[in-house]
C-alpha cells in the first residue's frame, strides 16, 4: 500500500505542476510570439517604405562621375 500512497502522490502533484505551468508558461509564450509577429511585420513595413523610397530617388543617383 505504501508505493501506491506514493504513486499517486507523484500523479498529483504532477497533475498539480502541470496546471501552474500550463497556467503560466502558455500565456508567456503567446505574448512572445506576439511581439516576434509585430517584429516581423515592422521588418516588413520598413522593407516597402525603403524599397518605394530607393524608387522614388533613383533619378537623383543615376549622375555620372567621371575621372580623369
Amino acid at each position: 500500500m505504501k508505493s501506491f500512497t506514493r504513486v499517486a502522490l507523484v500523479g498529483v502533484s504532477s497533475v498539480v505542476l502541470f496546471k501552474l505551468f500550463a497556467t503560466v508558461l502558455i500565456p508567456m509564450m503567446a505574448f512572445f510570439f506576439g511581439l516576434i509577429a509585430l517584429t516581423v511585420k515592422l521588418a516588413v513595413v520598413a522593407a516597402v517604405v525603403f524599397f518605394l523610397w530607393s524608387l522614388v530617388n533613383k533619378k537623383e543617383r543615376d549622375v555620372e562621375v567621371v575621372v580623369e
